[in-house]
């Protein structure tokens, strides 16, 4: 004889665990009419070797200043996706590239300039930081 076993249902809920940490971000688009000109007038232009175009830097999720501990603190800024040259590390700058600046000292809001670099090309740049990086609202 078969015999069966009534087993009553239940409702198991599991709480999200998420399998990596996702850090807290800010954005920075750079400027890029402003960048092309100031490679071009301080004569780092390299015959277009150092530009700079809308849909790269010139995107905030381009740059973005990370915040690892989430205490609303920047602890590194990179430009990532760039043109086939990986992350690059930013330098920060409060002013025209004169004064350098921790990512700690940068806050939301902040005009900034920094500088990034692969081999003997570096592209300067200056732009708002904002909130989140474009595109990545979950990002932070």
């Amino acid at each position: 004889m078969l015999e069966k076993n009534w087993e009553m249902p239940v409702t198991v809920v599991q709480k999200f665990e998420p399998n990596e940490y996702v850090a807290a971000c800010w954005g920075v688009a750079c400027d890029v009419s402003w960048a092309n000109w100031y490679e071009q007038s301080n004569g780092y232009w390299d015959r277009g070797n150092v530009s700079h175009a809308s849909d790269h830097c010139g995107n905030s999720s381009n740059q973005v200043i990370f915040d690892y501990d989430d205490n609303g603190v920047g602890d590194a800024m990179i430009e990532t996706r760039t043109d086939g040259l990986g992350n690059l590390e930013c330098t920060i700058y409060n002013d025209a590239f004169e004064t350098e600046i921790q990512p700690a000292d940068v806050k939301i809001g902040q005009l900034i300039y920094w500088t990034t670099s692969s081999g003997n090309r570096t592209w300067h740049h200056k732009g708002m930081v904002t909130a989140t990086a474009e595109g990545h609202p979950n990002r932070s």
